[in-house]
């Protein structure tokens, strides 16, 4: 498969086997389900992935935080969260196996302000990972994350509520998540692609967290599904 993209008005292409070999500029969450629906195979670093979601669901922080872990562990290079409302419980993503000794939380004090600090952590050449929640962002805000992102090489993970409010953007690929009917002990995500040029738009996978083994796991279908249509890639989380 051929990865084909414009980019300063010029085409650009590249063979997907070829992408997902540079580690050096992609990622993968080892969820093949998952990672089968971005373009290449994997996730690109040095740019922008949002996760779209609908505003009663709540923001997908678990999602954000497997990508965020994925990105950074490998480099053992920090992620910084931008949590201006002070609500994130570092302890809860510990849990999920990131290390607090490389997570770093911004506290800005107004919108402005987090996209500007934003911008500068994506900038850095040292971090791994930048997670932030914007309500609103402009037309020149969300080309001014991807260019910072462009420069400093860090993954930027933007949650944004789904609808009017996030139509400008550039970002290399758009998820929409959402959550899924669970069960006791498991909670379950539906994960859809809805851009990203030479990946499975429009296919969707399941995002399953086990409350008491915590692992996870990225299917196909739902976990009643017969097992010999299952495809299945399971990952502990600690």
């Amino acid at each position: 498969m051929q990865v084909i993209s414009c980019h300063n008005g010029k085409l650009q292409s590249l063979v997907a086997t070829e992408l997902k070999g540079r580690t050096d500029r992609t990622f993968t969450t080892g969820l093949d389900a998952i990672d089968a629906l971005a373009p290449g195979g994997a996730f690109a670093r040095g740019t922008i992935h949002e996760l779209l979601f609908a505003p009663g669901d709540g923001e997908p922080r678990f999602f954000a935080t497997t990508l965020a872990k994925h990105a950074s562990t490998k480099r053992r290079q920090p992620i910084i969260w931008s949590d201006p409302c002070g609500d994130l419980y570092p302890p809860a993503l510990a849990t999920m196996g990131i290390d607090l000794r490389q997570f770093y939380l911004l506290r800005p004090p107004t919108s402005a302000d987090e996209v500007w600090a934003v911008a500068e952590c994506l900038r850095c050449k040292g971090v791994g990972a930048v997670v932030a929640a914007p309500a609103v962002l402009s037309r020149v805000e969300a080309r001014r994350l991807q260019l910072a992102a462009e420069t400093g090489g860090a993954v930027g993970l933007l949650l944004r509520p789904a609808g009017k409010r996030s139509v400008h953007y550039a970002a290399t690929t758009r998820w929409l998540i959402a959550p899924a009917m669970g069960e006791r002990s498991v909670q379950r995500w539906r994960i859809q692609l809805l851009h990203g040029h030479g990946g499975r738009v429009g296919q969707t996978v399941y995002l399953e967290c086990d409350r008491e083994t915590r692992s996870v796991c990225a299917t196909a279908k739902l976990a009643d599904r017969p097992a010999a249509t299952t495809t299945t890639a399971r990952r502990a989380i600690a």
